[in-house]
């Protein structure tokens, strides 16, 4: 056994841990079982297509002229399918392109749509210059180009909407502001989640609890470098100043924050040994396996979570990439990409204490490498946690967001390990 795993109690601030106490869980009690990868015809399904569409995005983002017209991508790994839509024409180098990485039984469709992320993100831009914060919850394009997505919560949309409540009349009237179609959906503010894997050491692991004086728990993502200086990823609003495991042993100090992406790295005093956690909350083995690099995300990518909190969830579905939101202590964050269960049962994925987690993508195997995706920064869509799920009693979210690697590598010069 690689380390000991002590169950601590939930605390949302360092102010409210001293009065609780210790909360071992029932010795007859058996340990939640994490859910299994999902069952692909080919485990590397999602690796293959995102192989044929990456390129695509690649050459999207390195500002071609004639990649203007972009508006998404979404993945299909159980049917071996992706979808790419396109404001008008796509260009001969996108087949060209999808094609040079292609296989045998992978499809990609590219379809017309209305409008592309670059227009979907102006609209998006005129949206929030117009109105107040607390009239959205998040914000987003839509992959087919047809709208932009938004939340909100109606008691506080009525000044928008002139005091309808209703999902049509708050999509009409700030339709009227961006310019273009809305869709929206009444869903809360983002809940950051922070609040309880225990004790960890170095070379530290990826899921693990930290504490600070703001946050009494969090977890660790991934470990790497920030020019020579050895990080370990979390998310921001866990605190400035230092961080410790469960047992209060020292792992470093804050060392430099992501603009508007609410992530933080560690200078961690010691090794990241470029691993995560995979198994229950309340798994006491220490089961981990190897991250291999960083991806990108797509709709439809099933991807996997590991949190200090609720442990090792996975059969977990990209709903939306690239929306910007703010969370309920006020921080900006953009972009973030949105996840829930497969199937949309409204399973329970995130917990508090969960932020500052990773999440992974495209196994190497059935208990192979993982690709990093994300930093877990809130949950939203609050669920019953159900009973042994968590380490402590908490509060559990059927959606959880996540910062993706991408502006992590380019915007904070993180490189993983």
């Amino acid at each position: 056994m690689r380390r000991s795993r002590l169950v601590l109690s939930l605390a949302l601030s360092a102010v409210t841990a001293s009065a609780l106490v210790a909360a071992d869980a029932a010795p007859d009690e058996e340990p939640v079982r994490s859910v299994s990868l999902p069952v692909l015809r080919d485990p590397q399904a999602q690796a293959k297509l995102h192989r044929m569409t990456d390129p695509v995005q690649d050459w999207v983002e390195s500002g071609a002229p004639a990649a203007d017209g972009y508006a998404g991508t979404v993945i299909d790994a159980s049917d071996q399918h992706a979808d790419l839509y396109w404001k008008g024409e796509a260009p001969a180098e996108v087949r060209t392109l999808l094609d040079a990485n292609a296989g045998p039984g992978y499809t990609v469709d590219i379809h017309r749509s209305p409008y592309s992320r670059t227009e979907m993100r102006a609209a998006i831009d005129r949206f929030t210059a117009a109105v107040a914060p607390e009239e959205w919850t998040s914000i987003g394009p839509q992959e087919d180009g047809a709208a932009i997505a938004i939340t909100y919560e109606p008691t506080k949309a009525t000044r928008l909407t002139g005091g309808a409540t209703t999902d049509q009349a708050y999509a009409r009237k700030a339709a009227e502001l961006a310019g273009m179609p809305v869709t929206a959906t009444v869903d809360g503010v983002p809940t950051p989640l922070s609040g309880s894997r225990h004790s960890d050491s170095a070379p530290y692991y990826a899921g693990a609890e930290v504490n600070t004086g703001k946050a009494a728990f969090c977890s660790t993502a991934f470990s790497g470098w920030k020019d020579r200086t050895k990080v370990l990823l979390t998310a921001a609003h866990c605190g400035n100043g230092r961080y410790y495991n469960g047992t209060g042993g020292y792992i470093g100090d804050l060392y430099a924050i992501g603009d508007g992406l609410d992530v933080g790295m560690i200078a961690i005093n010691g090794n990241g040994a470029g691993r995560f956690y995979d198994g229950a909350w309340s798994d006491s083995s220490g089961s981990s396996r190897h991250t291999y690099g960083a991806g990108r995300n797509n709709v439809g990518d099933l991807v996997c979570l590991s949190g200090a909190q609720s442990g090792w969830k996975c059969d977990v579905e990209v709903k939306k990439v690239d929306v910007e939101t703010t969370n309920d202590e006020g921080t900006k964050i953009k972009p973030v990409d949105v996840a829930e269960s497969k199937g949309g049962d409204r399973r329970a994925i995130g917990a508090k204490g969960d932020s500052g987690g990773p999440a992974l993508a495209n196994p190497s195997g059935a208990n192979g490498d993982m690709e990093a995706r994300g930093v877990i920064v809130a949950g939203q869509s609050e669920v019953g946690c159900p009973a042994g799920s968590t380490a402590h009693s908490t509060t559990c979210y059927a959606q959880v967001m996540y910062v993706p690697m991408t502006p992590v590598v380019n915007q904070m010069g993180f490189s993983i390990s």
